[in-house]
This record gives C-alpha cells, structure tokens and sequence, in this order.
C-alpha cells in the first residue's frame, strides 16, 4: 500500500513539474535548440528564456529554466 501511495506522491510531483514547465514556455516562440552536452538538449526562446533538460539513458530527466 505504501508503495501505491509513494507511486502516486511520484506522479502527482511529475504533472505538477510539466505543468509548470509548460505555463512557463506557453506562447513563447522557439529560436533554436541546441546541445550543450552530449546529455543535454537546450531550447532558447524569443525572450531569452532558455529551457535545458539533462538526462542520461537509464537515468531520470532533469530540467532546469533560465531568463525571463
């Protein structure tokens, strides 16, 4: 049961993260995506705001957002 519970805290925390990623970048308009590290994918928008997400095979993505 508590595995369940625990499942459940895990997903409930992954919708929260990608809905505030997503009102983050929501009509901003995309300039480029590039790959700082081999890792790493980054996509800068048109007010600088820039969204990197880090992540290894096998591993859990990390995502991080800088500028505006």
């Amino acid at each position: 049961m508590l595995k369940d519970r625990d499942k459940q805290n895990n997903e409930e925390a992954l919708n929260q993260e990608a809905l505030a990623i997503e009102r983050m970048i929501t009509s901003k308009k995309v300039l480029r995506v590039f790959r700082p590290r081999s890792n790493e994918i980054c996509l800068e928008f048109d007010d600088g705001t820039r969204l990197f997400i880090d992540g290894q095979l096998g591993e859990t993505l990390e995502f991080s957002v800088t500028g505006s």
